[in-house]
């Protein structure tokens, strides 16, 4: 007879359900959101794909003996919340033992190989929620405390779509979109969270395209005086977007398609689109889709070609794509021992040569960026330091992206 080692025999993807409404607390109708994320699996074309666990009047042990039972891909608790103090599990009388954030986490990192997802539906979680998350891939927790109704109807359509094949983030998104749909409270109540191990390439992005399609037709077909609306800066770039499109020919389009998006930040995306020859800085947070506007247009603290033009006694913050070189000229001929050069290309304008002082911190900084060879999208500080406009030294890294949220921003086009 052949065996079968243990490590591969197949096991179906699992939901466990654990809920517990100890007897001094409110009761809560955990039967019914039980009921219901069972009928959803019944609904879905992928029924066999899926197996239910559940297990009320949870005990923490009653948990630990059920991760160790099955072994499953999700788990669900249904419960109360009490913030800081934690779970709310019951005792082996009935009454309320609170299980805090670490004990939890410590938990769940034995099981981490196959538990992928914690839903946690239960008021103020979010608590727990960060911290479980430093061994989960993805928590979904609750911001605040969360109508009975509202909590239920979030986990059914997060389950109907999980069970539809979709990825977490898509679930979750679906499920905050339930509560809209149905006029129901706390839309904005519950919170997905990454797993802080991850990577940004490990997120998965197809849930934010149509979203960011679509706030991206309304910036491009609104009038230059008018995007600022759009904006993370807001209403501060009312001025400076004016003075940056005086003189342009505004043109309307019929449709805006993301082409490729590439995550940067935990906030910030990059995203080109087939209507602008230029890439789209976003900001994506609490399900709402915004322009960083400063960094999609590269601005300068002064604009380039005033600065080439007219040079500058302060130092300018400069978005400008970086790359070593082997220029040295002018007052820079002998120095390649003292200064590493450096070509800084701004959306508009010429090239320009920059200067950093070898051994310096901001030398390592910009080696550590640029010791690949490659070109990179950095914000600089950089300082005029001869009679060349095109030959500054560059003082300072502000951001290794178009990324910079400094206070020259707003200044000037």
């Amino acid at each position: 007879m052949l065996c079968i080692p243990a490590s591969y025999v197949f096991q179906m993807p699992t939901v466990l359900i654990v809920s517990a409404s100890p007897l001094d607390q409110d009761r809560l109708r955990l039967n019914a959101e039980f009921r219901d994320i069972r009928h959803a699996l019944q609904r879905s074309r992928n029924r066999e794909d899926w197996v239910i666990e559940s297990n009320e009047a949870v005990t923490v042990d009653d948990l630990r003996r059920a991760l160790l039972d099955f072994r499953p891909t999700i788990v669900h608790f249904s419960g109360h919340g009490g913030g800081l103090d934690g779970l709310c599990f019951e005792s082996t009388e009935g009454r309320t033992n609170s299980a805090d954030a670490e004990s939890l986490a410590k938990l769940f990192h034995h099981f981490k190989d196959d538990l992928k997802c914690v839903v946690l539906n239960a008021c103020y979680s979010k608590v727990q929620g960060d911290v479980i998350r430093q061994e989960i891939d993805y928590v979904v927790g609750m911001s605040s405390a969360v109508e009975d109704k509202s909590a239920a109807n979030f986990a059914v359509a997060f389950y109907d779509a999980v069970f539809a094949g979709t990825d977490f983030r898509t679930a979750f998104d679906l499920g905050c979109t339930a509560l809209d749909l149905n006029n129901l409270p706390d839309a904005d109540v519950p919170i997905f969270m990454t797993g802080s191990h991850l990577k940004p390439t490990d997120l998965h992005d197809s849930a934010y395209i149509a979203e960011i399609e679509k706030v991206l037709y309304s910036y491009i077909n609104t009038p230059f005086s008018e995007r600022w609306r759009y904006t993370t800066t807001g209403e501060l770039l009312r001025a400076v977007m004016e003075k940056h499109y005086a003189g342009n020919m505004h043109r309307l389009v019929p449709k805006v398609s993301v082409i490729s998006m590439k995550q940067i930040a935990d906030e910030h995306w990059v995203v080109a689109v087939d209507v602008v020859s230029s890439l789209m800085y976003m900001r994506i947070k609490n399900r709402s889709v915004s322009v960083e506007w400063e960094a999609s247009v590269g601005l300068w603290s002064v604009p380039v070609k005033t600065y080439l033009a007219l040079g500058s006694r302060e130092p300018l913050l400069a978005r400008v794509n970086a790359e070593l070189d082997t220029y040295y000229n002018f007052e820079f001929a002998n120095e390649q021992h003292r200064f590493q050069s450096v070509s800084l290309c701004a959306v508009s304008g010429p090239m320009l040569h920059g200067y950093v002082e070898r051994g310096s911190k901001v030398y390592e900084e910009l080696i550590d960026i640029l010791s690949d060879g490659n070109e990179h999208a950095i914000t600089l500080e950089i300082e005029q330091a001869t009679d060349h406009t095109d030959m500054p030294l560059i003082k300072r890294v502000l951001s290794r992206t178009w990324i910079c949220s400094q206070p020259q921003d707003t200044k000037n086009a």
